[in-house]
């Protein structure tokens, strides 16, 4: 019987020893990749946007302010500039509320497609290298610098590889 267990334990030692992992460092695909600024850069750009028509809502609504609570004003404008107040105050919760609705989206779908490049061009690596499995590097306590492949995953999501 134990000899057995023996030769269990040392059979399941030399699998484990044949097997070849590589790694990832997730935080540096992200910030050194190029396609990842670029996701990065379009985000951007789709807030800024929005940002800015929040903006003109909101200076409209300052300007439309000042008119209702102006002493010269009469009665009936009033009433007219409170009901336009209103509905630039609600065309403006609507503009947000889309805002980030889309930028969430699109956040999630540039995300997405990274994820996937990453993923496709990971496993192309291990299938050519003949590694069984590719971890995030800060699994390892310790490992050797040459099964790091995150430069080589980066050169390829770049290239559109």
């Amino acid at each position: 019987m134990k000899k057995l267990i023996l030769s269990s334990l040392l059979l399941s030692s030399f699998s484990l020893a044949e097997q070849k992992f590589a790694c990832v460092d997730p935080n540096k695909i992200l910030s050194e990749s190029k396609s990842v600024s670029q996701a990065q850069e379009q985000l951007r750009k789709k807030v800024q946007d929005y940002q800015k028509q929040l903006d003109e809502k909101q200076k409209k609504l300052d300007e439309l302010k000042k008119q209702i609570e102006s002493k010269g004003i009469s009665q009936k404008a009033k009433e007219e500039k409170i009901k336009e107040y209103q509905k630039v105050e609600a065309e403006g919760m609507e503009l947000q509320q889309k805002a980030q609705k889309d930028i969430m989206e699109l956040k999630s779908k540039l995300e997405e497609d990274i994820l996937n490049k990453v993923r496709g061009i990971a496993e192309g690596i291990a299938k050519k290298n003949g590694y069984t499995g590719i971890l995030d590097c800060s699994a390892f306590v310790y490992k050797q610098p040459d099964i790091d492949i995150t430069d080589a995953i980066i050169k390829s999501l770049d290239q559109g590889k």
